[in-house]
């Protein structure tokens, strides 16, 4: 038995197949990657959500245990071991170092959580920045606003009881 192949002139792919190739493959890719950015996102925010909620019981822990909450700079409540953190503001951001230094030696909780990305700089929250927010203000309006921005909306996430759209959770008393 004789085996014969078939000549032709031409070897493996043409241009126009790997072309192809390329691009139905380069095309995948994109879908996966923006779906994985995508998700990335999703997932920090429910984490943003889960630590917030952290924050806030850990925050309440220590208002029933001080009958206050100290604001970010010249407080007076109890418990706040010398905590004057007002960062850009006056705010207490936890993208500028020590947030909620407070919680941790008035021993309320082990470590405060951060923002996951936690880029913000200053006062003002640029696009694709995120950090976590916290003021109680003793003027008007009086009271706790605590908060982060998402990633999957771009809004602003208040975790407070706010009442007639305020910046600020009256049922607590900042000293």
């Amino acid at each position: 038995m004789f085996f014969t192949t078939k000549k032709s002139g031409s070897k493996g792919f043409s241009l126009i197949e790997l072309l192809v190739v390329i691009s139905i493959i380069g095309l995948l890719t994109s879908v996966v990657l923006s779906n994985l950015t995508s998700a990335r996102g999703r997932a920090r925010d429910a984490k943003r959500a889960l630590e917030m909620q952290t924050i806030f019981n850990a925050l309440n822990l220590f208002y029933d245990q001080y009958d206050c909450l100290p604001k970010t700079s010249g407080t007076t409540c109890a418990g706040a071991a010398g905590y004057s953190e007002a960062n850009a503001g006056g705010w207490d951001y936890s993208s500028q170092g020590g947030f909620l230094t407070f919680l941790r030696t008035s021993g309320v909780i082990p470590n405060v959580p951060i923002d996951p990305l936690n880029n913000m700089t200053g006062d003002a929250t640029p696009v694709g920045t995120y950090s976590y927010r916290y003021y109680c203000y003793s003027g008007s309006p009086a009271g706790l606003h605590l908060g982060y921005w998402s990633e999957k909306t771009g809004g602003y996430v208040f975790k407070n009881n706010l009442t007639s759209g305020g910046w600020a959770d009256s049922s607590y008393t900042c000293k």
